[in-house]
Protein backbone atom coordinates (compact mmCIF):
# COMPACT_ATOMS: atom_id res chain seq x y z
CA UNK A 1 0.00 0.00 0.00
CA UNK A 2 2.65 2.59 0.80
CA UNK A 3 4.82 2.00 -2.08
CA UNK A 4 2.34 2.27 -4.05
CA UNK A 5 1.13 5.73 -2.71
CA UNK A 6 4.84 6.87 -2.80
CA UNK A 7 4.68 6.10 -6.22
CA UNK A 8 1.05 8.27 -6.68
CA UNK A 9 2.75 11.38 -4.76
CA UNK A 10 5.81 10.82 -7.01
CA UNK A 11 3.08 11.24 -9.96
CA UNK A 12 1.21 13.67 -8.50
CA UNK A 13 4.26 15.97 -7.77
CA UNK A 14 4.95 15.64 -11.37
CA UNK A 15 1.55 16.62 -12.75
CA UNK A 16 2.05 20.03 -10.25
CA UNK A 17 5.56 20.95 -11.97
CA UNK A 18 3.94 20.97 -15.29
CA UNK A 19 1.09 23.02 -14.10
CA UNK A 20 -1.50 20.00 -14.32
CA UNK A 21 -2.99 20.02 -10.77
CA UNK A 22 -5.16 22.77 -9.19
CA UNK A 23 -2.98 24.58 -5.94
CA UNK A 24 0.58 24.58 -5.27
CA UNK A 25 3.12 22.89 -3.31
CA UNK A 26 1.59 20.96 0.20
CA UNK A 27 -1.64 21.70 -0.58
CA UNK A 28 -1.52 18.71 -3.39
CA UNK A 29 -1.41 16.05 -0.34
CA UNK A 30 -4.14 18.04 1.98
CA UNK A 31 -6.80 17.99 -0.89
CA UNK A 32 -9.75 16.31 -1.15
CA UNK A 33 -8.21 14.26 -4.00
CA UNK A 34 -5.31 13.03 -2.07
CA UNK A 35 -7.86 12.01 0.89
CA UNK A 36 -9.29 10.15 -1.88
CA UNK A 37 -6.13 8.17 -3.27
CA UNK A 38 -5.26 7.42 0.19
CA UNK A 39 -8.35 6.10 1.20
CA UNK A 40 -8.55 3.74 -2.24
CA UNK A 41 -5.17 2.55 -1.59
CA UNK A 42 -6.20 1.24 2.28
CA UNK A 43 -9.53 -0.18 0.69
CA UNK A 44 -7.32 -2.21 -1.62
CA UNK A 45 -5.00 -3.05 1.05
CA UNK A 46 -7.65 -4.24 3.14
CA UNK A 47 -9.28 -6.19 0.29
CA UNK A 48 -5.52 -8.27 -0.32
CA UNK A 49 -4.68 -9.32 2.68
CA UNK A 50 -4.27 -12.51 3.88
CA UNK A 51 -5.27 -12.77 7.20
CA UNK A 52 -8.72 -12.91 8.33
CA UNK A 53 -9.08 -11.46 11.32
CA UNK A 54 -6.85 -8.45 10.29
CA UNK A 55 -8.67 -8.63 6.76
CA UNK A 56 -11.90 -8.17 9.07
CA UNK A 57 -10.71 -5.25 11.34
CA UNK A 58 -9.69 -3.32 8.18
CA UNK A 59 -12.77 -3.86 6.10
CA UNK A 60 -14.86 -2.84 9.05
CA UNK A 61 -12.41 0.68 8.96
CA UNK A 62 -12.76 1.27 5.55
CA UNK A 63 -16.54 1.09 4.70
CA UNK A 64 -17.24 3.79 6.49
CA UNK A 65 -13.92 5.91 5.46
CA UNK A 66 -15.24 5.47 2.07
CA UNK A 67 -18.74 6.61 2.45
CA UNK A 68 -16.84 9.17 4.60
CA UNK A 69 -15.01 10.54 2.11
CA UNK A 70 -17.15 9.47 -0.93
CA UNK A 71 -19.64 12.37 0.93
CA UNK A 72 -16.84 15.07 1.55
CA UNK A 73 -15.44 14.90 -1.23
CA UNK A 74 -17.57 13.76 -4.10
CA UNK A 75 -15.20 11.11 -5.60
CA UNK A 76 -15.43 7.41 -5.40
CA UNK A 77 -12.89 5.36 -6.59
CA UNK A 78 -13.96 1.90 -6.04
CA UNK A 79 -11.91 -0.43 -4.17
CA UNK A 80 -12.87 -3.38 -6.31
CA UNK A 81 -11.03 -1.73 -9.12
CA UNK A 82 -7.47 -2.71 -9.54
CA UNK A 83 -5.07 0.42 -10.33
CA UNK A 84 -1.46 0.33 -10.67
CA UNK A 85 0.98 2.93 -9.00
CA UNK A 86 1.01 6.33 -10.20
CA UNK A 87 -2.90 7.32 -9.53
CA UNK A 88 -3.72 10.95 -9.95
CA UNK A 89 -7.35 12.56 -9.30
CA UNK A 90 -7.17 16.26 -10.08
CA UNK A 91 -10.06 18.26 -9.64
CA UNK A 92 -12.84 19.00 -7.38
CA UNK A 93 -15.62 15.58 -7.35
CA UNK A 94 -17.65 14.28 -9.15
CA UNK A 95 -15.55 11.22 -9.69
CA UNK A 96 -16.57 7.70 -9.98
CA UNK A 97 -14.39 5.11 -11.11
CA UNK A 98 -15.01 1.32 -10.80
CA UNK A 99 -13.30 -0.73 -13.99
CA UNK A 100 -11.62 -4.04 -13.92
CA UNK A 101 -8.33 -2.87 -13.87
CA UNK A 102 -6.59 0.60 -15.01
CA UNK A 103 -2.63 0.57 -16.07
CA UNK A 104 0.52 2.19 -14.52
CA UNK A 105 0.15 6.39 -14.79
CA UNK A 106 -3.42 7.12 -14.91
CA UNK A 107 -4.65 10.98 -14.83
CA UNK A 108 -8.14 11.97 -14.04
CA UNK A 109 -10.03 14.68 -14.26
CA UNK A 110 -13.00 16.40 -12.26
CA UNK A 111 -16.35 15.14 -13.46
CA UNK A 112 -15.38 11.51 -14.87
CA UNK A 113 -17.44 8.64 -14.78
CA UNK A 114 -15.77 5.11 -15.33
CA UNK A 115 -18.11 2.18 -14.95
CA UNK A 116 -20.68 -0.32 -16.58
CA UNK A 117 -23.93 0.47 -18.57
CA UNK A 118 -27.62 -1.86 -17.50
CA UNK A 119 -27.22 -5.15 -18.74
CA UNK A 120 -23.53 -5.12 -19.21
CA UNK A 121 -21.58 -8.01 -17.01
CA UNK A 122 -18.17 -6.87 -17.78
CA UNK A 123 -16.19 -3.67 -16.96
CA UNK A 124 -13.83 -1.12 -18.57
CA UNK A 125 -10.54 -2.86 -18.93
CA UNK A 126 -8.12 0.64 -18.75
CA UNK A 127 -4.24 0.48 -20.02
CA UNK A 128 -1.40 2.32 -18.76
CA UNK A 129 -0.57 6.31 -19.35
CA UNK A 130 -4.27 7.14 -19.85
CA UNK A 131 -5.41 10.75 -19.07
CA UNK A 132 -9.16 11.44 -18.73
CA UNK A 133 -9.92 14.99 -19.28
CA UNK A 134 -12.90 16.36 -17.48
CA UNK A 135 -16.65 15.27 -17.79
CA UNK A 136 -15.73 12.23 -19.74
CA UNK A 137 -17.87 9.11 -19.60
CA UNK A 138 -15.98 5.63 -20.40
CA UNK A 139 -18.91 3.22 -19.86
CA UNK A 140 -19.74 -0.57 -20.53
CA UNK A 141 -17.36 -3.69 -21.53
CA UNK A 142 -14.72 -1.35 -23.37
CA UNK A 143 -11.15 -1.62 -23.52
CA UNK A 144 -8.72 1.53 -23.73
CA UNK A 145 -5.22 0.90 -24.61
CA UNK A 146 -2.11 2.27 -23.34
CA UNK A 147 -0.94 5.86 -24.06
CA UNK A 148 -4.40 7.19 -24.77
CA UNK A 149 -5.76 10.75 -24.36
CA UNK A 150 -9.20 11.01 -23.78
CA UNK A 151 -10.56 14.66 -24.41
CA UNK A 152 -12.97 16.15 -22.37
CA UNK A 153 -16.70 15.75 -22.08
CA UNK A 154 -16.07 12.81 -24.62
CA UNK A 155 -18.61 9.65 -24.21
CA UNK A 156 -16.71 6.28 -24.63
CA UNK A 157 -18.73 3.29 -25.45
CA UNK A 158 -16.11 1.25 -27.53
CA UNK A 159 -12.72 0.19 -27.52
CA UNK A 160 -9.87 2.65 -28.10
CA UNK A 161 -6.37 1.43 -29.50
CA UNK A 162 -3.24 2.81 -27.89
CA UNK A 163 -1.37 6.00 -28.68
CA UNK A 164 -4.77 7.54 -29.83
CA UNK A 165 -6.93 9.93 -28.61
CA UNK A 166 -10.64 10.03 -27.96
CA UNK A 167 -12.90 13.21 -29.02
CA UNK A 168 -16.37 13.99 -29.35
CA UNK A 169 -19.89 12.34 -27.98
CA UNK A 170 -20.07 9.64 -28.74
CA UNK A 171 -15.71 9.25 -29.25
CA UNK A 172 -14.38 8.90 -32.49
CA UNK A 173 -10.71 8.03 -32.63
CA UNK A 174 -8.18 10.48 -33.69
CA UNK A 175 -4.33 10.99 -34.00
CA UNK A 176 -2.59 11.54 -31.16
CA UNK A 177 -1.00 15.12 -31.53
CA UNK A 178 2.83 14.76 -31.15
CA UNK A 179 5.13 16.61 -28.45
CA UNK A 180 6.88 18.86 -31.43
CA UNK A 181 3.48 19.87 -33.13
CA UNK A 182 1.97 21.57 -29.71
Amino acid sequence: MFKKLKVDAGQRRAWAADGGLNGSGAGHFLSRTWLATCVYRFGRYANEIDIKPLKVVCKVLYYPLFFITQGITGISVQAHCKIEPGLVLNGTGGLFILAETIGENFVVGSGVTVGNVRGSKNLPVIGSNVCIEPGAKILGEVTIGDNVLIRANSLVLTDIPENTMAVGNPARIKRKPDESES
